[in-house]
């Protein structure tokens, strides 16, 4: 199976970027924002603000304009993973910058495989204690047994 293309989830917001908005966001930083949430407006302003200048909060609005038509700033998801110390914010004057904190290499090693590599990770180990369940021969039928203990029930009159 072939890799991801994060940037795919954002191809009517590329299509009409502008220079005003800075530098596009490239695929490393829109993988490590979607490694942190789905695809979507705050994993989005979350890779801008990933850029080497951050996202001030002119580009954020502008960028979130062309999603949906509605500027709405997006700065939720963001604060949440600060506050995790997933990320840290840099000093950037009048701008929103982060990057990586002390929570987030560990984080990505467990979820991160799962973005990056297009496939769904595969389980360390299987749960102990359950069984697989044993596969019918081919053309063999499986017949389901009744409850006896299930009774019809009457239909009242009217």
């Amino acid at each position: 199976m072939s890799n991801v293309k994060h940037i795919s989830y954002y191809t009517n917001v590329v299509q009409q970027w502008s220079k005003a908005l800075g530098p596009k966001p490239t695929e490393a930083e829109l993988a490590l924002a979607h490694v942190f949430g789905r695809p979507g407006k705050q994993s989005f302003v979350v890779a801008l603000a990933l850029r080497g200048d951050g996202v001030t909060r002119g580009q954020m609005l502008e960028a979130c304009s062309l999603f949906d038509g509605k500027p709405t700033p997006q700065l939720n998801h963001m604060r949440a993973l600060v506050n995790a110390k997933m990320f840290t914010r840099l000093p950037v004057p009048n701008a929103y910058a982060l990057e990586r904190g002390p929570n987030a290499q560990r984080f990505i090693d467990l979820h991160g495989a799962k973005a990056t590599e297009g496939e769904p990770a595969k389980p360390a180990k299987k749960a102990a204690g359950k069984r697989k369940a044993k596969k019918a021969a081919p053309g063999a039928t499986v017949e389901t047994p009744i409850s006896v203990e299930t009774q019809p029930v009457e239909q009242p009159t009217t």
